[in-house]
């Protein structure tokens, strides 16, 4: 680990990038879980970005990286892999922005992220390798296909500039506490490859604000998790079954992680059962379809409430894009 930290950020820049996005994204609700809030015996607010377009906080970063491209990079189209929510996002972005995607997708990614980034214009590319794990296989291709055909290679998540576009949810959500005259003592993001717990954690760390920010990750992937504990970018061992299909990366990004390490994030790890009755909750409280990835903020809060006991918490709720069928059985269980 490099001993001169990185520059980060300030907020801002960050709110530059907000506003350069807003022309294309929606702005999305803070809704009141009370259930939630009477369980912690304090007050749970949620982030909706489930409503957000393409159906997850992706598609933030998504428009700003496709934005910063030069007229000849745009020309030359890009290539991404994406197990499915930044997959759906470059490709509504790509098409918002008349920029021709290339997509590389696991080939056991949901089907309906799949066909939603193929009627989105995308050329999807599906990645039937599964080692050394479906990301880095999905990469490696994505990484050949690019060279191949001479767009521009773009990484879901560890990039600065896509850490900037997905501030945006951060900026915006303070900008909600500030109308309403709420302190947040936590706040909790999923936790994929890193770039949205990065971005949250520029404005609500302890450089800005008494906010706690926490990464939250499905056990046996808690790669930055672990990779904060031992100060250096970890592996977790990833052998878990689980429904959390975004949040599968072994390994945080390296942009990602050096964010983070600075800005004092904690992680917590989330086990199937609680992801799955979050996801019930959402539903029948909140009126919100959460896919497992989106739902695992609030599954922190029934595994763990007496973390955060007398409270003002905000979950994010980053993404609603399941399959109707895998919808069906946990509301099922």
């Amino acid at each position: 680990m490099s001993s001169t930290p990185t520059a980060l950020p300030d907020p801002v820049t960050l709110r530059e990038v907000y506003q350069q996005q807003q022309a294309y994204t929606r702005i999305t609700p803070l809704l009141i879980a009370e259930s939630l809030s009477k369980l912690i015996h304090g007050e749970v607010l949620v982030k909706a970005e489930s409503l957000q377009k393409t159906g997850a906080f992706k598609f933030r970063g998504a428009v700003y990286r496709l934005l910063l491209l030069t007229p000849e990079q745009k020309q030359q189209g890009v290539t991404a892999y994406s197990s499915g929510n930044f997959a759906r996002g470059l490709a509504a972005a790509g098409q918002m922005l008349n920029i021709k995607v290339t997509l590389v997708m696991p080939a056991d990614a949901p089907q309906n992220k799949i066909n939603s980034a193929r009627k989105l214009g995308a050329n999807v590319v599906l990645c039937q390798q599964m080692e050394p794990s479906r990301e880095e296989a999905a990469q490696k291709l994505s990484e050949d296909i690019a060279t191949q055909n001479g767009s521009i290679l773009l990484h879901p998540f560890d990039d600065p500039e896509i850490i900037k576009g997905q501030s945006a949810v951060g900026v915006e959500l303070m900008q909600q506490l500030q109308q309403r005259q709420i302190q947040c003592q936590s706040l909790l993001c999923p936790v994929g490859g890193g770039s949205l717990v990065a971005g949250c954690s520029l404005l609500f760390g302890p450089f800005h604000t008494s906010t706690q920010v926490f990464g939250i990750e499905p056990e046996g992937y808690a790669g930055m998790n672990q990779s904060l504990l031992v100060n250096h970018i970890s592996r977790a061992p990833g052998k878990n079954l689980s429904h959390c299909d975004a949040l599968l990366s072994r390994s945080p990004g390296k942009a990602n992680f050096e964010v983070v390490r600075q800005t004092s994030v904690k992680g917590i790890q989330v086990s199937e059962p609680f992801v799955v009755e979050a996801v019930q909750m959402a539903f029948e409280e909140l009126k919100l379809v959460l896919e497992p990835s989106g739902a695992i903020a609030l599954g922190a809060l029934l595994q763990y409430p007496s973390h955060f006991r007398g409270q003002t918490v905000v979950a994010i709720a980053t993404g609603g894009n399941i399959d109707k069928a895998l919808f069906r059985e946990l509301l099922g269980r």
